[in-house]
């Protein structure tokens, strides 16, 4: 089960912020926003406050949990093997296909572009 206090931390601890900046901005004290690290569970409103706070989307805390986990993934070549580990959020997994989509939209302007400067429209 998600520990929503540890994601927190580890969020606070992953993008670098002072514990003593979060609490402020929060109107905490630093030691209330300890005992925050220790709690499984808290209110919706008060996860949204802390997330904005973190900079921070409260789904991303969420995602962490249903993480895919694809592990012994080879490909063989005559180059010589590759192996892979892989945790893929399903927030990453659309953010990149976004990425894969635009990078796609991105190829075909160009090829439009060269398609009119060498005169070969289609």
């Amino acid at each position: 089960m998600l520990h929503i206090g540890n994601e927190i931390k580890k969020a606070i601890e992953e993008n670098h912020l002072v514990k003593q900046d979060v609490a402020e901005k929060l109107g905490v004290s630093p030691t209330y926003l300890t005992r925050m690290f220790k709690l499984e569970d808290m209110r919706c409103s008060s996860l949204d406050k802390v997330c904005k706070v973190i900079g921070l989307s409260a789904a991303h805390i969420f995602e962490q949990e249903s993480a895919v986990n694809v592990q012994n993934v080879s490909a063989n070549s005559f180059i010589g093997d590759a192996r892979a580990e892989l945790n893929i959020t399903p927030g990453e997994v659309a953010t990149l296909r976004e990425l894969l989509a635009e990078k796609e939209r991105t190829i075909q302007i160009l090829l439009q572009q060269i398609g009119t400067i060498t005169g070969q429209d289609g």
